[in-house]
C-alpha cells in the first residue's frame, strides 16, 4: 500500500506537476509558490525522492509538536518560536573549463544528488554520498535543527529576561530622580518660603514703626492710611503662613 502523503506535502505535489506544463516560470509564480509550497527544487526523476524525504521530515515534526510554517514568502521550520528556513534542491556541480587560448569558463552540471539546506545563508547542507543517502541523514538533520533552535530560543529568554531586568531598574533609577526632584523643589519652596516670612514679617515691623512715627506726628491722613493698609496686605500675599 503506497504511503499518504502529509497534505502540504500532496498539495506541493500537485503543484509542482502544474509547474511542470509552464515553458517558463515567472517571478510573480515563483514568489506565490514559495509563499505556499515546499521548497523543492529537483527535476522529475528525483522528485519522488523529494517528496517521501520532506513527508517523513513533516511528519517527524508533527510527532514533537513542530511544524512547518511561511513567512516572508519563505519556507521555515519552527521549533521553540524559532524559525528555521529550508530547502531541498538538486546538487548542481560548479565545472571550470580551460579552451585552447587558456581561458576559464564556468557553468553548472546536474548531478542526481539530493541536497538539503538550512538556515538563510544555507550555511548548513546534507547530500547524498556514495555510501549515505540523504534519507539516512534524518534523524541528524533533525536533531542539528532542534538543538539550534532551541540555542536560540534559551538566548532570547535570557535576552528577554535581561532586558526586563533592565527596564526594572530604569523605573527604579527614574523613581528615585522622581523623589529627588521632589524633595528638591520642596527644598527650594522651604527655603523660599523662609525668605518670604521674613520679607513679610520686615514689612509689617515697617509698616508699624511707619503707622506709629505718623500718630506721634499728626501726619497718618487716609492716604498714609491706604498706604499702609495697601502694605499689610502685600505682607499677607508674601507670608506662606497665610
Amino acid at each position: 500500500m503506497e504511503n499518504t502523503y502529509h497534505p502540504l506535502v500532496q498539495k506541493t505535489k500537485t503543484e509542482l506537476l502544474k509547474l511542470d506544463k509552464l515553458k517558463r516560470i515567472s517571478w510573480e509564480v515563483q514568489q506565490e509558490y514559495n509563499s505556499q509550497f515546499l521548497p523543492i527544487s529537483v527535476e522529475p526523476k528525483l522528485r519522488k525522492r523529494a517528496l517521501d524525504f520532506m513527508d517523513a521530515l513533516i511528519k517527524m515534526l508533527e510527532e514533537n509538536n513542530h511544524k512547518i510554517k511561511f513567512e516572508y514568502k519563505r519556507c521555515h521550520i519552527e521549533m521553540y518560536g524559532q524559525l528555521t528556513e529550508i530547502h531541498l534542491r538538486q546538487k548542481h556541480h560548479r565545472k571550470r573549463v580551460k579552451n585552447e587560448r587558456g581561458n576559464v569558463s564556468e557553468f553548472y552540471e546536474k548531478s542526481n544528488k539530493l541536497e538539503f539546506l538550512v538556515d538563510s545563508c544555507y550555511c548548513k547542507s546534507w547530500i547524498d554520498r556514495k555510501t549515505k543517502k540523504l534519507e539516512d541523514y534524518l534523524q541528524i538533520i533533525y536533531d542539528y535543527i532542534e538543538k539550534d533552535s532551541k540555542g536560540w530560543a534559551d538566548l532570547r529568554k535570557k535576552q528577554k529576561l535581561q532586558e526586563e531586568q533592565r527596564e526594572i531598574e530604569l523605573k527604579r533609577e527614574e523613581e528615585k530622580a522622581r523623589i529627588i526632584e521632589i524633595e528638591n523643589r520642596k527644598i527650594n519652596q522651604l527655603i523660599t518660603d523662609s525668605e518670604n516670612f521674613i520679607k513679610a514679617k520686615n514689612i509689617r515691623d515697617y509698616l508699624k514703626a511707619f503707622e506709629d512715627e505718623c500718630l506721634q506726628t499728626g501726619n497718618l491722613t487716609n492716604e498714609v492710611k491706604e498706604y499702609i493698609k495697601w502694605g499689610y496686605m502685600k505682607a499677607d500675599t508674601l507670608d506662606p503662613t497665610k
